[in-house]
């Protein structure tokens, strides 16, 4: 049921590892359904959703409310941008779809309007939905209307927040020349104004070509927007920005071979005040920089307190993700058991229609079937692979995964093909 979603989540937070099998080798492979709650546990779980709950209902008609009033006196500027801030709580809580829908009405209500901002914001808002849910394609089209729409009404920060969330976006489907110069077009319009409500967008999209450069493995380049990002962030205040530029200054320093260093990078994201989410995919990372020196127990470790941070984000986009890169440390540790992490992985994104973690979630389990000599299940799992990522348009990823399967079905002889 809908309404107990969050009790799910919040039992999931209740739980620890079955101290029964504390010495069990097999709990290193325990998803987090193998938890155990006690009775105290369930009934304190109980009473603080159900108070959570009543919480959520009372927001979203005290969110509505003004909502009808705006309506009700002919004001629909007023109308949109409450039905907005009633989808920014439906996001809030987690429930895309139901946040979608505010956004989308607040959309309709707007088109009319001579003013274009309620507009411009509905559009940059569906979008950031979209790609929450794994709907990359969508999710460009609404950001580039958006940004579009911003420029003729000469809304510049508007504009450049747009033309980042293109570049967000293009980078998430692996685009990343594309991702680059929907980054640089939105710098160069701001570039030479000292406006302060720009600088942290400004700073945001010297973080974003440092990521892109790392990517494109263009590292010296990596390193001076890295510097510049940093100037930044030593005199604007937003820790999720700077433990942003930490982690993927520390991706960097991995690809340099610099794993210690990365891991000081990865330390210093984690000290700052950041939402569990973030705060599990810079364990993760941190975790795979131990793996790559030898550091088993040690990637070990951190691998299950991402997992900690995961259960207490209370999103299960988080957790299947978690899960994936759980897998892939299992993989890479040469333990065929790991495959229980891949099984949760698909689980959670099938069963909340994850995509594009769907999607990647297969790409890994294939390469870990054809380890284990399962090549035909191998095969099926890649071409679903292919198939998600040519819906959601995401080139880099569905490249990656024909490769792999070229490389598992080498190409028939003529002679044999047309006996």
């Amino acid at each position: 049921m809908e309404e107990l979603e969050w009790l799910r989540l919040s039992l999931a937070g209740a739980a620890v590892p079955d101290p029964g099998k504390e010495w069990d080798g097999s709990r290193a492979y325990a998803t987090i359904d193998k938890r155990v709650v006690s009775l105290a546990g369930i009934e304190s779980v109980l009473e603080e959703t159900e108070q959570a709950l009543h919480d959520y209902v009372s927001s979203l008609f005290t969110g509505f409310r003004p909502v009808l009033r705006a309506f009700w006196d002919g004001n629909d500027a007023d109308a949109a941008g409450h039905l907005i801030e009633l989808g920014d709580r439906q996001e809030h809580y987690g429930r895309f779809r139901k946040a979608r829908q505010c956004f989308e009405t607040a959309l309709a209500l707007s088109l009319p309007l001579p003013n274009k901002r309620p507009q411009i914001v509905a559009l940059r808002r569906i979008a950031r939905v979209a790609q929450a849910l794994g709907e990359l394609r969508e999710s460009v089209l609404y950001y580039q209307r958006s940004a579009e729409l911003a420029r003729h009404a000469g809304d510049l920060r508007d504009e450049v927040i747009a033309g980042t969330g293109v570049g967000n976006v293009l980078a998430m489907q692996g685009k990343w020349a594309d991702s680059e110069e929907w980054y640089r077009k939105a710098l160069d319009r701001i570039t030479s104004l000292e406006d302060e409500s720009l600088a942290l967008p400004r700073a945001q999209l010297y973080n974003n070509l440092a990521m892109i450069k790392t990517r494109q493995d263009r590292l010296a380049d990596a390193e001076e927007w890295f510097d510049r990002a940093l100037d930044a962030w030593r005199v604007i205040d937003s820790p999720v920005d700077l433990a942003i530029c930490h982690h993927n200054r520390g991706v960097l320093y991995r690809k340099q071979g610099l794993t210690e260093r990365a891991r000081e990078v990865f330390g210093a994201a984690l000290k700052l005040s950041i939402p569990p989410a973030l705060r599990t995919a810079i364990v993760i990372d941190f975790a795979e920089s131990c793996l790559k020196d030898g550091l088993l127990s040690q990637a070990e470790a951190w691998g299950r307190d991402a997992e900690e941070h995961a259960i207490a984000a209370r999103s299960p986009y988080t957790l299947g993700n978690l899960y994936l890169s759980l897998g892939k440390l299992a993989q890479a540790r040469g333990e065929e058991d790991g495959i229980t992490f891949y099984e949760k992985a698909l689980e959670i994104a099938r069963d909340k229609e994850y995509l594009l973690l769907e999607g990647e979630t297969l790409v890994s389990y294939a390469q870990l079937r054809i380890e284990l000599g399962g090549r035909e299940e191998a095969q099926s799992y890649l071409e679903h692979a292919c198939e998600i990522f040519a819906a959601l348009g995401d080139v880099g990823e569905r490249e990656r995964a024909q490769e792999i399967l070229r490389n598992l079905t080498p190409t028939i002889p003529t002679e044999t093909a047309t006996a």
